[in-house]
This record gives C-alpha cells, sequence and structure tokens, in this order.
C-alpha cells in the first residue's frame, strides 16, 4: 500500500527535479519523475554494476562501463541457453558482467522479458522509428569442440 512520505527539498534539487521531469515528457510530473529516481537509486544500491540511462526508448537499466542494456545482455544469453561463459565469449566481456545483467534480470524478470519484446517489434516498425536505421544482422557461430 503506497504510504506518503514528506521531504523538504532545498530549491534547487525541486528545480533540478522539475527540469528532470520535464526532459521526460509524456507529462510526467515531480512527484512522479522523483518516485522514478528514488526507485533506480535503490536499484543501483542493491545490484552493483547497474546503472539507468536516458534513451530513446526510456530509461534502461544499462551493465556499467559495458554500453550495453540489460536486456540486450540477456537477449544475447538466451540464444546461448543463459550460458555465462559462452556470452561472455561471444560479447567479449567479463564474465562479472554477464553476472551482473542476470543478477538484475532474476529480480525483474518480467520488465527485462517485456523489453526483449518490444525490441523483437520489426524492422518496418523501427525504420519508422528510426528513419535513417540500417540493420545488420550476424550469424551466432558456434563453437567447434575437438575430442
Amino acid at each position: 500500500m503506497p504510504q506518503t512520505t514528506s521531504l523538504r527539498l532545498p530549491d534547487e534539487i525541486v528545480s533540478r527535479l522539475d527540469r528532470f521531469a520535464h526532459t521526460l515528457g509524456n507529462g510526467m510530473t515531480r512527484n512522479r519523475a522523483g518516485i522514478l529516481l528514488l526507485e533506480e537509486a535503490l536499484r543501483e544500491e542493491e545490484f552493483a554494476g547497474i546503472e539507468f540511462r536516458h534513451t530513446t526508448l526510456g530509461r534502461q537499466p544499462f551493465v556499467r562501463q559495458s554500453g550495453m542494456a540489460v536486456w540486450e545482455f540477456i537477449m544475447v544469453a538466451q540464444a546461448f541457453a543463459l550460458d555465462t561463459e559462452r556470452t561472455a565469449a561471444y560479447l567479449y566481456c567479463s564474465i562479472e558482467s554477464v553476472e551482473v545483467a542476470f543478477n538484475y534480470y532474476h529480480a525483474y524478470r518480467e520488465e527485462i522479458d517485456l523489453a526483449i519484446a518490444d525490441n523483437d517489434m520489426g524492422e518496418e516498425r523501427l525504420k519508422h522509428l528510426f528513419p535513417n536505421l540500417r540493420v545488420l544482422t550476424f550469424p551466432i557461430q558456434h563453437e567447434e569442440k575437438s575430442v
């Protein structure tokens, strides 16, 4: 159940919060923007290696120092049956980065699955959003095991 909590904020923080809410658009209010930032800050504290960024698709959790959103890690990992080592090798990143994404995914699976589904919107819809888009596909190369 939601609770009302009162905070006394300095004028400068209120101004910054209002600018942030305005930047987000879509009728974002100071109150909703404050709740969003508080939720994101708490998630960043709970999941080392996660940071939230504003993107053309909205605010998203990213794996720090990777340049990739959590959903992007998971989308690739699903092609490797969520195997940490194979995902890290394919992405040329550390196993720790993949584990950060997996930890966040396990806590917020529904949110990340929805982001993956949103990404699977099709090339035509993407071209409406990004008129200069060039779509490139890369096959996943399977490693050959020697016996």
